[in-house]
């Protein structure tokens, strides 16, 4: 068979896999033209948003507040191979229609190449009556002096706090 058809084979098959493997539970479509939206703002002139590494998790807040918390990479910045995750906050809501709205909270980076790096978003969230505040923990991997920088080794976790509509990052003791 020649190549080129094989290749598109190739490509239909592992298509069709990835989609058959999609979470029944896939992030809203208005969360996601929202952090579009955002990566556009945070781009360069290069970069582009990465859709297919981008982690949402919804969380119920005391008191019946909805909010999303979203892990999203931005690529290629100066046209080189750089990169860096943002983690995003939105308040959850409907609109008058009933349908899912999302308002931007803050966004603030926090990892990216030869810093840190965030693989299975999985965040430790807790509120804080007294403080007014919401932490947030998410495991990640630091790039340690013998690492490549794409390639982090040392285990972390960042630890942000959400308060008075402000991510906020606390440096461990």
């Amino acid at each position: 068979m020649p190549r080129r058809p094989l290749l598109a084979l190739l490509c239909l098959l592992s298509l069709s896999l990835h989609a058959a493997q999609a979470p029944a539970d896939a992030p809203p479509r208005p969360l996601l033209e929202q952090v579009q939206r955002l990566s556009e703002l945070l781009r360069d002139s290069y970069a582009v948003w990465y859709p297919e590494a981008t982690q949402v998790r919804l969380l119920q807040a005391e008191g019946g507040e909805e909010l999303a918390l979203v892990v999203f990479t931005v690529e290629g910045f100066a046209g080189g191979n750089n990169h860096t995750q943002y983690l995003a906050a939105f308040a959850a809501d409907a609109d008058p229609q009933g349908q899912a709205h999302f308002s931007l909270i803050d966004v603030l980076p926090v990892a990216g190449k030869g810093w840190r790096a965030i693989t299975e978003f999985a965040p430790q969230v807790s509120r804080d009556a007294g403080r007014n505040e919401l932490s947030i923990a998410i495991d990640a991997l630091e790039v340690t002096a013998g690492d490549s920088p794409n390639f982090p080794s040392q285990k972390t976790t960042v630890h942000l706090v959400l308060k008075d509509g402000r991510l906020v990052e606390r440096r461990s003791p």
